[in-house]
């Protein structure tokens, strides 16, 4: 945790625009360079070569491959395509003592911090979450929120507001956003995860995959609370599932060294997805400074463009 972060400072901040200011600010300035991709060019097709066309188009692999001189056309994209995924489901409620947040708190944080990041470079943006039901209605299936991407300067207002009003609810529904965006996200796009995972490996992989072979360029920051991490939990607490609401009592210490051994598979199923699946991942814990952990994600994101 960075010296100067004081989580309870942080958590007293008044608004989502401040606690999103505080990790923007503290953080721009050492940026020298966007792990994210601004305007640029597509690959199109290829043309055969004339004299006088730049060699610097020329594909010198496919020479060596078909002994054919060919130049590289290129479509113009005018700008990149941001969509961020929010998981709202009820696990990403939870906050322990030591966190200054919820999980989904972080999440808020972040996705606005990096709407902010990429509409300052003139990208567009977009959100998708799976909305909890009004709480006029009897409903409990969640339904879809989109927001449509944009680039202009009010889209973070929206971002914003769109962020307060989610509703968390129900049981674990990964899949069903994932495949959501998939169905919409047509273009081409950058994808940011923000969840906890608290869906098996095995369950997301098919959506996972299938974002990537749309060519979506995906990243996926995973929330959790630092009690998920290392248990400190003493015999006789009872736990509460807030996805079924199911409750068990901790009946002695040997549960800790199970948890942990099931705990840390877990963790290895997911980091060997993302790696399969050359998709930057980074873990941010809800009880240290969110401007580390927002680092931590645009390296590893840098490290693998």
């Amino acid at each position: 945790m960075s010296p100067s972060f004081d989580p309870a400072n942080f958590a007293g901040l008044a608004s989502l625009q401040l606690k999103a200011r505080y990790v923007m600010e503290g953080f721009l300035h050492g940026i020298h360079g966007s792990p994210f991709h601004g305007p640029s060019v597509e690959f199109n097709d290829y043309r055969d070569y004339q004299p006088g066309d730049d060699l610097r188009h020329l594909d010198w692999r496919l020479y060596a491959r078909n002994d054919r001189l060919a130049i590289k056309r290129f479509e113009k994209e005018t700008n990149a395509r941001g969509y961020l995924l929010c998981d709202t489901s009820a696990s990403m409620t939870y906050r322990g003592e030591r966190a200054w947040g919820s999980k989904l708190d972080c999440a808020r944080i972040l996705s606005v911090a990096l709407g902010w990041f990429l509409l300052r470079q003139n990208d567009a943006v977009g959100l998708f979450a799976l909305d909890g039901a009004p709480d006029d209605t009897e409903s409990v299936d969640p339904s879809l929120f989109y927001l449509q991407p944009s680039q202009k300067r009010s889209q973070l207002g929206r971002l914003m507001g769109a962020m307060e009003g989610l509703r968390p609810s129900g049981a674990a529904h990964l899949v069903s956003l994932l495949n959501r965006a998939s169905e919409i996200a047509r273009r081409r796009s950058l994808v940011i995860l923000f969840s906890d995972l608290l869906d098996p490996a095995d369950d997301v992989t098919q959506a996972f995959k299938r974002l990537r072979f749309d060519g979506h360029d995906c990243v996926v920051v995973q929330i959790l609370d630092p009690d998920e991490i290392d248990f400190p939990f003493q015999d006789g607490t009872v736990f509460e599932d807030l996805e079924t609401q199911e409750r068990r009592q901790l009946a002695d210490s040997s549960v800790r060294d199970r948890y942990l051994e099931r705990f840390a598979a877990f963790m290895e199923s997911h980091r060997q997805l993302f790696r399969e699946l050359e998709i930057p991942y980074a873990v941010l814990r809800t009880d240290e400074d969110p401007g580390v952990s927002l680092a931590r994600l645009l390296t590893a994101r840098s490290t693998m463009a």
